[in-house]
């Protein structure tokens, strides 16, 4: 298993008023982190337009811990934190790292599979959840109970 990593750097409309990343672009970096993880393991847009579905976030968080500043280099690794063993939930934490390796926020998610045309949630096909089989555990990962029908 493997730590998947993304470094990006803090654009002018990244930054707020007091001149730091404003709040919602941590999350717009991990999400970029996310998209970037999958499309390496070859699981892209174009995978989730032939399969007609894709991901539903039921909960974000973010901790911030140092300021991120303008034209700073950010490194998003990304982790799972909690998976339901068929791969139709998860959680995935990112922890952003200024340069000098610092922990400047975590962020987390937890969400599921969504049919676009069936409207309801879904098990992802095999090589997607191989793709998350693949990516390391946080050191609190959990397994997430299937839902009883």
């Amino acid at each position: 298993m493997s730590v998947f990593r993304q470094t990006i750097e803090v654009r002018w409309v990244d930054c707020d008023a007091n001149q730091h990343v404003r709040h919602s672009a941590y999350a717009d970096f991990c999400t970029h982190a996310r998209i970037e993880w999958l499309r390496a393991a070859g699981f892209g847009f174009e995978q989730f337009q032939q399969n007609g579905f894709g991901p539903v976030i039921f909960k974000e968080s973010t901790e911030y811990f140092k300021e991120l500043k303008m034209s700073e280099r950010v490194l998003v690794e990304v982790r799972a934190a909690a998976l339901a063993t068929d791969g139709s939930r998860f959680t995935i934490r990112h922890e952003m790292l200024k340069e000098d390796g610092r922990l400047a926020a975590r962020h987390e998610i937890s969400g599921a599979w969504f049919d676009l045309r069936a409207r309801k949630l879904m098990v992802p096909p095999p090589n997607l959840q191989a793709i998350f089989a693949e990516l390391a555990r946080t050191d609190d990962f959990a397994e997430i109970p299937l839902k009883q029908a």
